[in-house]
Order: structure tokens, then C-alpha cells, then sequence
């Protein structure tokens, strides 16, 4: 007798909550599914096997050795988390001026048009580029420490520019204004960081991306309890309810309900968009774009100290 109770009692368990067992099911194969699929999107190998293994040059001699594995070893988290190149350059050299057109061979006398080129063609000439050689995704920072011309540039290439609008790449410059002139090795730190950061809220815009299980689990979990409590409470309302709750004196009533409007105001303003204003998101990829001596496609800027 007893085993029959329990099994009947079972029985209406499972009636009682089948909708979200059937909820939860649905969304453990989502879950299965999306992880599948993150895995899949993240196991994507390097296509391009032209560019050097190099990914940092300290021609201008401000890091230690220890900070340049230190950096080289955030760079590969990066690369591999989002499948760019990141290269970083430091090097102290006029860029400026009808002297150093002449030296280097650059184009411009202008400080801003020779860092892009030098920016530009050292990523072009050494074929950077996760996925190809030639207008290949990611990005590279060089830092320019010559007396009275001290200063970065900002180069993106393939899905980086895409990503990175003018915006963008300003937060990563400020980024690195930040500690340079302290701390070399934490403001090239900062630049590898904010692209990192970047990135990933552009692939990931609603939230960090990371796949949980716990949430798959507990979200179903906590609106089940609270179907069942709702649903309890509104069974102990029913059974309150008798034949005899509308009726006074053997006379049935009715409890008159009325609504009375009493004045309307209506506010009108106009919304901003984001990217009518100014900081914040929502702003378009594709910032500083330009091409570079090589024909490829850039984006980019420049921040003179």
C-alpha cells in the first residue's frame, strides 16, 4: 500500500513539474550545443606561416628581458584567444622634418604620417597576420622614444580594424599614455590588455562570453520553484472560495470596481543614440582607415607625447 502512495505521489511529481522537466531538457541540449560550438569556433589554427615568431622588438632598449618574455607570453594568450597577431615595436629615431625624409626615406616631414608608415610597413613587410600575410587580422604598436618626438602609433589590419573604430583605438592609446613615461613594461601591458578587453566585448557584447553550466542548471531550477509556489498559492486561494464568498443575505454580490482617470501628462524627449554622442558603446569599426604604401588596408592613430 504504501509503495502504491509513493509511486502515485511520483507520478504527480512529475506531472505536476513535466513543463519544466521539458524546459530544462531543451535547454541542456542548447548548452550542449553552444559548448560544441565554442569549441569548434575556438579551435581555429594559424593559416598564416610567413611572419616571423617574433612579436616583440625593444630597439629602443626600456625593457628587461624579463618583462620582454613576460609580454611575449600575454601576447600568445591573446593571439590564441582570438586569433590576431599582436606585435609591439619600440625604437628611438627622428621621424620628423626634412632631415630624417631625407635619412629614412620617408614620405612626409609630417611626425603623425611617418609613424603610420613606419607602423604600416613594418606589419606589411614582415606579413603579419593570423589567418594571411596581406591585410591579415591584428595589430601592432610601435613606440617611437626619440628627444622631443616621443610618442605611439596604433595599426590595425584585417578583422582588428573591422572591429576597432577611432574610439577604440583611442582607449588603447590612452591606455598606454597611462604608465609610459613610469613604467614602460605595464603601459605595452595596458595596450596588449585593452585589445584584449576589446575584443572581447565586441565578440561577446551581452556579456563575458564564458560558457556555465550553472546557469544552464539554475535558471530553469528557480523559475520552476517559483511556478510551484505560485501555483500553491493560487490552489490555497481556491479552497478558500466557497459557494457562499459572493453572497450576503442570501443575496448575490457583486464587488463594484471603478477606475477614475484623473489627468494625463506625457513627457516627450528625444533619445541619443550612442553614437550621437560621445563616449560609450555602439561605435563603428573601420577607425583611421587608410592604406598604407603596400595597398593594404589599415586603421590606426597616433598619440605625441
Amino acid at each position: 500500500m504504501r509503495d502504491t502512495i509513493k509511486k502515485e505521489a511520483r507520478k504527480q511529481f512529475f506531472r505536476y513539474f513535466r513543463v519544466w522537466f521539458i524546459v530544462v531538457g531543451i535547454l541542456l541540449a542548447l548548452a550542449v550545443i553552444t559548448y560544441i560550438t565554442h569549441v569548434i569556433k575556438n579551435n581555429v589554427p594559424r593559416a598564416n606561416h610567413s611572419a616571423p615568431a617574433q612579436r616583440v622588438y625593444d630597439q629602443a632598449n626600456v625593457l628587461t628581458d624579463k618583462e620582454e618574455d613576460s609580454l611575449r607570453q600575454r601576447i600568445a594568450e591573446v593571439e590564441s584567444k582570438h586569433h590576431i597577431d599582436v606585435v609591439l615595436v619600440t625604437f628611438s629615431q627622428s621621424v620628423e622634418g626634412e632631415d630624417a625624409m631625407r635619412q629614412y626615406g620617408y614620405r612626409s616631414t609630417d611626425w603623425e604620417q611617418n609613424m603610420q608608415d613606419y607602423a604600416d610597413d613594418f606589419w606589411d613587410e614582415n606579413q603579419y597576420g593570423y589567418n594571411k600575410g596581406f591585410e591579415g587580422d591584428g595589430c601592432i604598436l610601435v613606440h617611437n622614444w626619440y628627444e622631443g618626438q616621443n610618442g605611439e602609433h596604433l595599426s590595425t589590419s584585417g578583422k582588428v580594424e573591422a572591429a576597432f573604430s577611432s574610439y577604440d583605438i583611442d582607449t588603447v592609446l590612452y591606455a598606454v599614455d597611462r604608465y609610459y613615461d613610469t613604467d614602460p613594461y605595464k603601459a605595452y601591458l595596458a595596450y596588449i590588455d585593452e585589445v584584449d578587453s576589446l575584443l572581447s566585448q565586441k565578440e561577446h557584447p551581452i556579456g563575458t562570453g564564458t560558457f556555465s553550466w550553472t546557469a544552464v542548471l539554475l535558471i530553469p531550477s528557480v523559475a520552476a520553484a517559483i511556478y510551484a509556489l505560485v501555483n500553491l498559492r493560487q490552489k490555497k486561494a481556491e479552497d478558500t472560495t466557497s459557494s457562499s464568498t459572493y453572497v450576503e443575505e442570501r443575496k448575490p454580490v457583486m464587488k463594484a470596481q471603478s477606475d477614475e482617470f484623473m489627468h494625463k501628462n506625457v513627457v516627450t524627449r528625444r533619445i541619443e543614440s550612442a553614437s550621437s554622442g560621445g563616449g560609450g558603446g555602439g561605435h563603428s569599426g573601420g577607425g583611421g582607415h587608410h592604406t598604407s604604401s603596400h595597398g593594404a588596408s589599415h586603421g590606426g592613430g597616433s598619440h605625441r607625447h
